[in-house]
C-alpha cells in the first residue's frame, strides 16, 4: 500500500506553499510520522494489551481520537482556502522571479 501511504502524507501538507517546500515538507513529515508512528504506537499499544484490561485500551483509543481532533482544530485555525483556485494564486513558485 505505497500509495496510500505517499497520498496520506501529502494530505499533511497544505498547498499554500510553494511546489520545492511542499515537496521537502511531504519528506520530512512522511520519515518523521513513520518513524514515530512505526515505533511509539505499537509500543504504546502492546502496553495498553499487555495490561488485560479493556479500559487501558478505550484510553489508548481516546487519546488516538484527541490527537486527531487536535490536528482537526489546527487545520481548521490555520488552514488556507485553496478550493477552485490556481495554485499560482496560492502560492507562487519559487522558481519565479519578483
Amino acid at each position: 500500500m505505497p500509495g496510500r501511504v505517499s497520498f496520506s502524507a501529502y494530505l499533511t501538507v497544505g498547498e499554500s506553499f510553494p511546489l520545492e517546500v511542499r515537496a521537502v515538507a511531504i519528506a520530512l513529515f512522511y520519515a518523521f510520522g513513520t518513524g514515530v508512528g512505526g515505533v511509539a504506537g505499537p509500543a504504546l499499544f502492546g502496553a495498553l494489551i499487555d495490561t488485560g484490561s479493556r479500559t487501558s485500551i478505550m484510553w489508548g483509543y481516546l487519546l488516538g481520537g484527541f490527537l486527531m481532533l487536535v490536528g482537526a482544530a489546527t487545520a481548521a485555525a490555520l488552514g488556507v482556502r485553496a478550493e477552485r483556485r490556481p495554485l499560482e494564486d496560492v502560492a507562487p513558485p519559487l522558481s519565479v522571479a519578483t
